[in-house]
């Protein structure tokens, strides 16, 4: 048997957990006995979901790759059911999967719309389609002023997010080494094709050094504005923000304030910016 999940968004397979609504798990394009058996999600039931690999699709519309995992836990609320899951970094190609219809026992409509089914079929029939992809670790260059110190700890908390979650951080503490050249250093990094996103942490002293053009804030900031001044729909340069200045605002420096900024401050900033590099490291596979 395998689970099969459709959904629409296009990042929902690119970080563990998922949410889909309940009325559509197991109640859809699955057999009657099937159905009996694992919608009621009893404890047993989920042991035996979770030993059932997974084929984790997107809607037809997309013509995305499929990816091939496990489910590791289910949690069922009122109306949604969340799924954790892990990948194996195996995938079947969009074309492929479309040619799997019969084999997955799909009707026309399924492919069009967001649900989790059980199906007869065995994973060692799809092997054959499987494809390898390297689990590409996005590589990302954090520009930050050093004032005040609790700037820098709020830096140094948001990379350890970011490494935890898969990222690898390019950052002038651990990168840059004595008796190089610091301009040099930032020149490399910022221009780098190497470099999947360069995330602007915004902060008073930021704003005010970006503004006059001072001190290795003011540098970064000269390069990047060369970098992004003709590209209005750029997604490299990501600028956020951990807190606002003393009227609310956000400390932005004039550079970017027509720049859609990242406000890490809100619940669900940090997985914005997680799900736009995640959605860069998912480009560079095609």
């Amino acid at each position: 048997m395998i689970n099969l999940i459709m959904v629409y968004a296009d990042n929902t397979w690119d970080k563990s957990p998922a949410f889909i609504d309940k009325d559509r798990c197991l109640t859809e394009y699955i057999l009657p006995e099937f159905k009996e058996k694992y919608s009621a999600f009893s404890e047993e039931v989920i042991e035996e979901i979770k030993k059932i690999p997974c084929v984790f699709s997107y809607e037809k519309i997309h013509k995305l790759d499929a990816k091939i995992g496990f489910i590791n836990n289910i949690d069922v609320y009122q109306k949604s059911v969340r799924i954790d899951y892990e990948l194996t970094g195996q995938v079947i190609a969009f074309d492929d999967l479309i040619q799997l219809t019969d084999l997955l026992d799909m009707s026309t409509w399924e492919w069009n719309r967001t649900h989790w089914t059980i199906k007869k079929a065995n994973l060692k029939d799809l092997e054959p389609y499987f494809k390898e992809k390297n689990l590409y670790k996005p590589k990302v260059f954090i520009s930050y002023s050093w004032n005040p110190p609790s700037n820098q700890q709020n830096v140094f908390e948001l990379i350890q997010k970011l490494e935890s979650d898969g990222i690898n951080v390019i950052y002038d503490r651990k990168d840059l080494y004595p008796g190089q050249d610091m301009n040099y250093f930032m020149e490399n990094v910022l221009t780098s094709d190497a470099i999947d996103a360069v995330i602007i942490v915004c902060n008073q002293d930021y704003a005010e050094k970006a503004n006059k053009r001072s001190g290795g804030v003011g540098y970064e900031s000269e390069l990047i504005l060369t970098e992004i001044r003709d590209k209005p729909l750029q997604t490299k340069y990501i600028p956020v923000v951990i807190e606002h200045d003393v009227n609310g605002e956000l400390p932005l420096p004039a550079f970017l304030k027509s720049r859609y900024c990242v406000d890490l401050s809100r619940d669900a900033g940090y997985n914005e910016l997680l799900n736009a590099i995640q959605k860069m490291r998912y480009d560079s596979f095609e």
